[in-house]
C-alpha cells in the first residue's frame, strides 16, 4: 500500500505546522531524508530523466519544501528544472532535504526583494553542471524571467539545458512577448549550432502557451516548423489531450523542446505526465497548479 502523506493529512487536519530543525542537528542532515514511496517512480538507473515544473510561488505554504522533495525522490528523476522559485530559505530547505542532489538557481530579480526565480536540480552521482548563464536578461519585454542556460554531463556527453518561463496572460500583448521571446530563441540556437558552438540543447519550461490552438501554433512556429532543427517532445502529448496545468479546466503549455543533434541518441525518448493532482491530497495548494512534464531516455 502506497504510503500516506503526514504533512498533507496533517495541514487538512490542522495540526501545528513543522518546527525548524533544532540548533545541535547535523549541518549537513538538518532534515529527514524524503520519502521514495509517495508515488509511483519514472525513474530507473537504465534511464535519464529530464523534466520541467513550474512550482507556483515556490513555496505555497510550510508544507512545499518536504512534499516537493519526496515528490522527486519518489519519482526517481535525475534532472529537473523548476520555475517560480520565490523564496532562497524554501529552496536551499529543498535542496537540503534532497540529500543526494545538487541544484543552480538564478540569480534575477524584478526588485530588491522580488522574483520568480527559474532552478535546476540534478542528481549528483550522475550530473555534474557548469556555472549558469542568463541569456537576453536586459530584454524585459520579451523576457519578463531571463532563461537559464547551465551546460550538464551525464555518461560523459554534454547537454545544454535552457530553462524558459515565458510571459504569462491571455491579451494579445502577452502574446506578442512571447512570440518575441520565441522568435530570439530561435536565432540564438541557430546561431550557436551554426558556428560550432553545442549542439545538443534542451529548451524546456513554461511556455504559457498552447500547440492546440491556432494562435499558439504561430506564436511557437520557429520550434514547429522546423523539423530539421527541433522537435518540440511534448507536442504529441499535448494534442492527445494531456494535461501540465490545471487551470481553466486542465491546459498543456509546459512544453520540452530538443534540438536536432539529440535526434539519434534521443530516438527511443518518451515523455511521461505523472497525474500527482490525482495522486495526492491538497496537492494544488501545498505544490502546484502544474505538473511536471518528463522526457525519459534510455541510457
Amino acid at each position: 500500500m502506497r504510503r500516506a502523506v503526514p504533512l498533507l493529512l496533517a495541514l487538512a487536519a490542522g495540526c501545528t505546522v513543522r518546527q525548524p530543525p533544532s540548533p545541535d542537528a547535523d549541518p549537513e542532515h538538518p532534515y529527514p531524508p524524503p520519502h521514495t514511496d509517495l508515488v509511483p517512480a519514472v525513474g530507473s538507473e537504465s534511464t535519464l530523466e529530464i523534466a520541467t515544473w513550474n512550482l507556483h510561488n515556490f513555496p505555497s505554504t510550510v508544507y512545499s519544501a518536504t512534499t516537493v522533495a519526496d515528490l522527486i525522490a519518489s519519482l526517481d528523476l535525475d534532472v529537473v528544472v523548476v520555475e517560480e522559485i520565490a523564496s532562497e530559505d524554501a529552496w536551499t530547505e529543498l535542496l537540503l532535504r534532497l540529500r543526494d542532489r545538487d541544484g543552480i538557481l538564478s540569480t534575477h530579480v524584478y526588485t530588491s526583494d522580488s522574483y520568480q526565480k527559474i532552478g535546476v536540480i540534478y542528481r549528483r552521482s550522475l550530473v555534474t553542471a557548469s556555472v549558469p548563464e542568463l541569456l537576453f536578461d536586459t530584454d524585459e519585454y520579451a523576457f519578463p524571467r531571463p532563461p537559464l542556460a547551465v551546460t550538464i554531463t551525464v555518461d560523459g556527453e554534454t547537454i545544454e539545458l535552457v530553462g524558459v518561463h515565458l510571459k504569462a496572460g491571455t491579451t494579445p500583448d502577452d502574446a506578442v512577448r512571447r512570440t518575441q521571446a520565441v522568435a530570439q530563441l530561435d536565432t540564438f540556437l541557430r546561431a550557436q549550432v551554426d558556428g560550432g558552438g553545442e549542439n545538443e540543447v534542451v529548451l524546456l519550461g513554461d511556455y504559457n502557451e498552447r500547440v492546440t490552438t491556432d494562435g499558439g501554433r504561430t506564436v511557437l512556429a520557429p520550434l514547429l516548423t522546423a523539423p530539421d532543427r527541433y522537435t518540440v517532445r511534448t507536442d504529441p502529448a499535448a494534442v492527445a489531450g494531456g494535461v501540465t496545468y490545471l487551470g481553466f479546466g486542465g491546459e498543456f503549455i509546459d512544453h520540452i523542446t530538443t534540438t536536432a543533434g539529440l535526434e539519434t541518441r534521443w530516438a527511443a525518448a518518451h515523455v511521461e505526465l505523472p497525474r500527482l493532482d490525482m495522486m495526492i491530497s491538497a496537492y494544488q495548494s501545498v505544490v502546484s497548479d502544474h505538473l511536471p512534464a518528463i522526457v525519459v531516455i534510455p541510457r
